[in-house]
């Protein structure tokens, strides 16, 4: 397992998209599961942070679905709805060398119990994200610019001091510019698929 991590807007989806076309041409075949699917329906959101903490992610079904997907028994991807805060599953019938999980919030929970092989880590700078995250919340969330800079004022920036900034210390790859990270990455990944094989 793969955890690309990384705080709100820095590009983690579109990386582990990149990663998994990479493997594939690789000839290693990889599913990709964002933690964003993770956040508890119909969750209450804390006073502090909002969504922007670990809290909000169902850390069980997380858990359950990783270990069933490792197993070949994860047969539904679970979606959450950002807009209506409802889960709704998809099927899965393909089967993966590689589990790239993806997300600012759930790998932290993974890493006493169920450390991933690698830790990629995505930088970018605060102003950018912030134009990202503008862009993508009033497109595909419907949110009104006010309420997405208070969010990221009020509970993002906090929450990402207090739990993703920690998990740039204990990455194995940061990633400053994608080219570059991407091709570390893949190199990483077949090297330990190539060291696993031979054991």
């Amino acid at each position: 397992m793969i955890c690309i991590c990384g705080p709100s807007a820095a590009g983690k989806t579109l990386f582990a998209g990149l990663l998994a076309t990479a493997l594939e041409n690789a000839g290693i075949q990889a599913t990709v599961i964002g933690c964003d699917d993770y956040y508890r329906e119909h969750w209450t959101p804390d006073p502090l942070f909002g969504f922007d903490t670990v809290e909000a992610i169902d850390a069980d079904n997380l858990i359950d679905d990783l270990n069933a997907l490792r197993s070949g028994q994860l047969k539904q991807r679970r979606r959450y709805d950002m807009g209506t805060r409802a889960v709704h599953w998809t099927p899965l019938d393909e089967g993966c060398d590689v589990i790239l999980l993806e997300g600012a919030y759930g790998p932290q929970l993974l890493l006493k119990s169920s450390p991933p092989e690698l830790l990629i880590y995505l930088e970018e700078s605060l102003a950018v994200r912030a134009l990202r995250r503008l862009r993508r919340d009033t497109r595909e969330r419907q949110r009104t610019v006010a309420s997405v800079l208070r969010q990221m004022l009020r509970q993002m920036i906090p929450g990402e001091r207090r739990f993703i900034k920690p998990l740039k210390e204990a990455a194995d790859v940061v990633v400053t510019r994608t080219d570059r990270g991407l091709a570390e990455a893949v190199v990483s990944i077949i090297d330990l698929c190539s060291s696993q094989e031979t054991h």
